[in-house]
């Protein structure tokens, strides 16, 4: 074999290599980028699974909270449901007694107990009067002035209308009478 042929022969079995090696490198980087994509597909998948838990968990608390908020009462309807109960026997036992005095007196008695088993179930679920001691217009509402020489001024004379408040907070205040001197 001549120089230039044997040259030529190894400088091609070189470049053969060269390219050997490279397609080899080459398939290497596709089996890893291959490998990082199937990674990035796995946590990808991981990540849309923890949302759709997330979401899922969300729209569960949104149901239970919505719940809560529609029978938030429900304690303290049943709770009424005794007030109704006397109010209505009161009313049906009033028609059977014959005497209408007895009858008054009995409907009055049945009231009044009917009114301190309401403001009991009131005080069980936080409403309460409230106090009329001295003239506070946070929670008290003047409707009149009146003069008065047996009240200080600016005391209470007179309460038209009892006010409430539900844990502290006033929902109605109380409608009173002042004295002005």
């Amino acid at each position: 074999m001549s120089k230039k042929k044997h040259h030529e022969k190894k400088h091609h079995e070189e470049e053969t290599k060269q390219q050997e090696s490279i397609e080899n490198e080459n398939n290497e980087n596709v089996d890893e980028v291959a490998k990082q994509n199937e990674e990035l597909q796995q946590k990808l998948d991981e990540a849309l699974r923890a949302y759709a838990k997330c979401e899922n968990e969300k729209k569960l608390l949104q149901k239970e909270a919505d719940n809560a908020i529609e029978y938030a009462y429900e304690k303290f309807a049943k709770d009424l449901l005794p007030v109704v109960d006397s109010l209505e026997l009161a009313i049906a036992h009033s028609s059977e007694i014959e005497d209408k005095a007895e009858a008054f007196d009995k409907l009055v008695e049945g009231v009044e107990l009917t009114l301190k088993k309401l403001l009991d179930t009131f005080k069980n679920h936080g409403i309460e009067q409230v106090e009329h001691n001295e003239f506070n217009p946070e929670i008290h509402q003047a409707i009149q002035q009146v003069q008065s020489e047996e009240h200080e001024d600016g005391a209470i004379v007179n309460i038209y209308q009892k006010g409430y408040t539900l844990k502290g907070r006033v929902i109605r205040p109380s409608m009173v009478t002042i004295n002005k001197k």
